[in-house]
Parts: structure tokens; C-alpha cells; sequence
């Protein structure tokens, strides 16, 4: 059934679409707010995968992550259990960002039995990037 079909007067379909604009405004300015838009404009700047996105925007906002963290957010416990080596599945996930970042100039240093960290030049330099996408 369309809207034309469940509101046939004029009045109530300008006011729903009123609100379908309004609630779609308050979804991106939650999203902006929440920083859960940012992956998503990561993923567009930079040609990433979601999985990729989300390593990029802990990185971005954290500085360093551990390669538990990073596992964290993007494996669930089954995923984990599934895998033969989750750290190295992350750094595979590595390769390939900074294949995609650098040409950008964000990089990012690889701290030995640790996880990764990104200096604040590059934090800088990916936030203005996602933002002018924005």
C-alpha cells in the first residue's frame, strides 16, 4: 500500500513527508555526533572495507590499539575462535590500509607485540579528510 493510498488527502502526505526529512536530518546529525558516520565516510576517502573502517576510526580516535582491541571491534567471539591467527588476519587488514592510506599521507607504525599506534599528524590528517567528505 502506498502513501498515496493510506492518506489520500493532501495534507496528512506533506506532513509525512515533513517528518520522513526531519527524522532522516536527526539520523545524520545523531550519526555525526556519535562518530558512527565517520566509518562510514572512511570507508568512502579512503576505499576501505567495513572491517578496515572500523580499525582506521580506533585508531584515529585512541592513537594506539592493542591487537586484542582491534579484534575486538571487528570479530565477534566466534569469528575469533574460527580464525587460526587473529593477529595475523589484523595485520593483513594493515597491509592493506596503509596500501589505501598512504597515497593520503596517514601512516601508521606497527609497535612490535603490541598493536599499532598513529601519530597525531596523522590522526589530523585522516579526521580533515573524513570531514571534507563529510
Amino acid at each position: 500500500m502506498t502513501i498515496h493510498e493510506m492518506f489520500p488527502d493532501r495534507a496528512s502526505r506533506d506532513r509525512i513527508e515533513t517528518l520522513q526529512e526531519e527524522n532522516r536530518q536527526l539520523k545524520a546529525t545523531i550519526a555525526r555526533l556519535t562518530g558512527r558516520n565517520d566509518a562510514k565516510m572512511a570507508r568512502k576517502v579512503f576505499g576501505l572495507t567495513e572491517a578496515e573502517a572500523s580499525i582506521v576510526m580506533m585508531l584515529v580516535s585512541c592513537g594506539e590499539a592493542e591487537y586484542g582491541q582491534l579484534q575486538a571491534s571487528i570479530y565477534t567471539d566466534r569469528d575469533l575462535v574460527e580464525l587460526l591467527d587473529p593477529d595475523w588476519a589484523i595485520r593483513s587488514h594493515m597491509k592493506r590500509i596503509r596500501r589505501k592510506t598512504r597515497p593520503h599521507g596517514i601512516d601508521f607504525q606497527t609497535v612490535y607485540g603490541m598493536g599499532y599506534r598513529m601519530s597525531e599528524a596523522c590522526r589530523a590528517k585522516a579526521r580533515a579528510a573524513i570531514a571534507r567528505a563529510a
